[in-house]
Order: structure tokens, then sequence, then C-alpha cells
């Protein structure tokens, strides 16, 4: 739904700013923070919070709580700035925050299938409620942080609108804003069992199937323009989405001599371990080598760069890297048109 809409607008972003210097929901001219000025220098980020700002007063207009909804928004906000000028981080921060307020007209129910609104491209959960009584939920989550997962399911006791499920050291906290379920961990030493780096909190809105939010290069901070963004599309083709998908969490990785200035990004997933490594140059030049799967479903890696002179070799931390890997597991390479 709404990432089909945005990613129209976003096509579009070229035409409408040839003729408006600023799209944000805020006048750049008084822009006095960090995030702000970040706002206001990105041309997406601008139109997002354009868009956000449209949704922000019609979905205000139609939630049953309004006030609760204005309070969130605050909070949003500080979450939101303390992205600081990362723009990456700004365009997830938006991204999130549009699917919470197109759901949050939605009525409420307990009698309900809800999905997380994800962070990032390897994060999910599910969680199923279901009324038990005048004051009891049935709990049923399963989440999921790369190739790892965790369950739980349970008696949750609702009181003034909230529900709580309390088991050993395990307290959570689900809140209904309007039509947005908030599952939040109660407790600084609180811990509920899961795999590794796998979570039940967050932020979830009713619906049967995992949210696929627009998130890409951009908003992964793999590419810093959209001009680099529409550059990795060229190069990677049908991988781009590959690469989006299999980015998880990311390290900045040693660059070597042979390519001076450069930023390497290593890429891995919990359960899975190492599954790529980009390299950029100041240049515009992208290097990147990737864990893929042939049409056997064997494991190989894919070796991608739009600099004419390095088509047929790796550069120092491509290499390093792979050898790092073969630790694990030797995989044949590619080497892409």
């Amino acid at each position: 739904m709404f990432a089909i809409s945005l990613r129209h607008a976003l096509v579009l972003m070229s035409v409408a700013f040839a003729s408006v210097t600023q799209a944000s929901s805020f006048d750049c001219a008084t822009a006095n923070s960090k995030t702000e000025k970040a706002i206001c220098g990105d041309p997406q980020i601008s139109l997002l919070d354009e868009t956000l700002g449209k949704l922000w007063h019609s979905t205000l207009a139609n939630v049953p709580d309004a006030q609760a909804l204005k309070t969130d928004q605050r909070q949003w906000l500080k979450n939101r700035n303390a992205c600081g000028e990362q723009t990456a981080c700004l365009r997830r921060q938006y991204l999130m925050r549009l699917t919470e307020l197109e759901h949050a007209t939605q009525p409420f129910s307990w009698d309900a299938t809800w999905q997380l609104v994800p962070p990032g491209t390897s994060t999910s959960a599910t969680v199923i409620t279901q009324r038990r009584d005048a004051t009891h939920i049935s709990i049923d989550i399963t989440a999921a942080e790369g190739a790892n997962s965790g369950d739980l399911d349970g008696i949750a006791t609702l009181k003034d609108g909230k529900a709580v499920y309390s088991e050993d050291e395990c307290t959570l906290s689900f809140t209904p804003i309007n039509g947005v379920l908030d599952i939040s961990l109660v407790g600084a030493g609180g811990y509920c069992s899961a795999g590794l780096g796998v979570y039940y909190t967050g932020r979830f809105v009713a619906s049967q199937q995992p949210l696929m939010l627009d998130y890409d290069m951009l908003s992964l901070g793999l590419a810093q323009t959209p001009e680099e963004n529409q550059a990795l599309h060229t190069l990677l083709k049908g991988d781009y989405q590959t690469l989006v998908e299999k980015s998880g969490s990311l390290m900045t990785g040693e660059p070597g001599t042979d390519v001076p200035g450069s930023q390497v990004w290593e890429m891995w997933m919990r359960g899975l371990g190492g599954t790529g490594v980009v390299m950029r140059s100041t240049a515009g030049h992208f290097w990147v080598l990737l864990v893929t799967c042939d049409s056997t479903g064997h494991s190989r890696l894919r070796y991608y760069t739009n600099a004419a002179k390095w088509k047929k070799r790796l550069p120092d931390a491509l290499h390093d890297w792979n050898e790092r890997m073969k630790d694990h597991l030797e995989l044949p390479v590619d080497f892409m048109p």
C-alpha cells in the first residue's frame, strides 16, 4: 500500500523539486538543528517529511484518541532527532512512522494478527492476540533476526486498556495507540528469552502478511545520494534487491591502500554470518562482493564493480574479507560483467 505510493512519489521527486526549493513540513529558512538542516538538505527526506506532515494532519482528524497520537508524535520526534544528521537513519525513521500513521486510523481489536514495523530488512515479528475474557488475552509471538528466531506464548492480563504478560524475568507491556500496538519490555533488568539478537518488542500494525517497507541503499546507508543509488541499480540489476535483503547489520571495514579514500561496509546477518561487503570510492565507484545462490541452490559469491580496471580482480578490502570468510566456508567467485 504505502510503499507503492511512496515509490511513485520519489520517482516524481525530480519534477517537483525543479520548481520547489523545499518540500518539508516546516520552514527550512528557520531550521536550526542538525536534523532539520539534514532534512532540508536532502530532497528525498524533505519529500518524506512533507508526506508525513500531510498524513499526520489527516490521521489526527480521524483517530479516536487524538491526544494519544500527539503524545506519541512528540516521542517520535525525539527518536527522529536522535538521528542527528545521519540521512540513512532519518529515512528509516520516516518510512517506519509513515507506516504507523497509515494504520493508526484502523479500529483497534485485541482479536488480531499484528506485524512488526521493521527497523531493517532482516528483522520481523508476528503477534497473534485473542481476547479470552474481560481481563485476559492470549498472546503468541514469533520473531526473527536473520536466521535466528524465537517464540513466546502465554496469557496477558488486561487492565486500564493495556495488557501485561509476566513470566519469570520476562515482563512485556502491550499498549494500544489508536490502531497501532506498542510492545515494550518492562523493567531495566527484564529479559525475555529468544534467539541471539531476537526481540519481541516494537511497533506493530494489524496485518495478516509481514510488512515490506520501501528500504533501499539510501535508507540503509550504502548509497549517499540518489545518483549513487541509481548507479548501484544499474550495476547490480536483479541483485540490487538481494543486496538490500542481505544487508542485515553493517560494520565499517578497513579500506585497502590500493583504493585511497574508499569506504568499506561489511554485512552480516544473525545466524548466517557474513553476507557480503561493499566498497565505495570518492569518485563514485563501487565494488560489491555478495553471497548468492545459483540455480541448484548452492552458495556462490558474485563480484560487481563499475570501475573498469577492477573488473577482473578484487581490491584488497574485498580480498581480505573473502579470505576471512574462507575460515568458515570457501565459495567460488563469479566475476560479473
